[in-house]
């Protein structure tokens, strides 16, 4: 990247933002894929959001399902999509962790051609690997399970009118051409990457631990608006039956492309 990232660090967190992590607790079995919870409400989401589209080419709707990892919801959706007999075959799958990757390519080799789902490697705070992804797109609904958490643990990107164009994204190209250098926020880098990806009226649906994810970030309401923030109770716990704990709750964001 052309663009330079600053960083500071908390002593002790787990490198979300290093792929060498992933790679590790997905290839020692440490993590079992399910972060938050098991994402049924965001299925549910991504499917009434397609049965309102007015329909697709060769009945195969478009997903971008970002930072899948070893979860569970990319084969869910899939099913589910070829019980409306839909095609899988336009889901896409993309991680930086190759070893997400690889496993996810092995699981799709027992699956016919029309319903396999695309895997592909990729950081998505990297407009070099992102641009890959670009002739599956536009994309109709993009599906993010806590990728977006995961994401703003990662360093500021400081992007100016020096930097390298040919590497940088066509929605930062046309910001800086009015401003002279911009520090958008990861996840902001992140909203700015899927513009290209998305057409009007694209959804992005999230699963996020935060209620604040997507407040006061000018650079994203530039191109998403948010439609809706919709709490979720999360799961218990593993807790002494007398102990009390508050209630806590996930977020289901769902936000349009403008």
């Amino acid at each position: 990247m052309s663009s330079h990232r600053t960083h500071t660090r908390v002593a002790g967190a787990p490198d979300y933002d290093n792929p060498q992590f992933w790679d590790t607790r997905f290839a020692t079995g440490q993590d079992v894929g399910e972060w938050l919870n098991s994402g049924e409400a965001l299925v549910e989401a991504v499917l009434s959001d397609l049965e309102h589209r007015s329909g697709f080419d060769e009945q195969t709707p478009r997903v971008l399902h970002l930072g899948p990892g070893v979860s569970k919801l990319g084969p869910k959706l899939r099913d589910a999509c070829v019980q409306r007999q839909w095609k899988g075959r336009g889901i896409v799958n993309v991680d930086f962790s190759a070893e997400a990757v690889r496993l996810g390519q092995d699981a799709e080799y027992q699956i016919p051609p029309d319903q396999a789902m695309a895997w592909h490697r990729a950081d998505l705070l990297s407009w070099d690997d992102v641009s890959s992804v670009s002739r599956f797109a536009p994309f109709d609904v993009i599906i993010d399970k806590s990728t977006s958490d995961a994401i703003d643990t990662s360093d500021t990107q400081y992007f100016t009118v020096t930097d390298d164009m040919s590497r940088l994204c066509p929605t930062i190209k046309e910001i800086l051409s009015r401003k002279p250098s911009i520090a958008p926020s990861p996840v902001e880098v992140l909203a700015l990457h899927l513009v290209p990806l998305s057409r009007k009226e694209t959804t992005w649906i999230v699963l996020s631990y935060s209620s604040l994810r997507f407040d006061n970030r000018p650079f994203l309401e530039r191109y998403w608006s948010l439609r809706s923030r919709i709490p979720l109770k999360a799961p218990p716990g593993p807790v002494s039956s007398s102990a009390y704990t508050p209630e806590t709750f996930h977020w289901l964001y769902i936000l349009d492309r403008k």
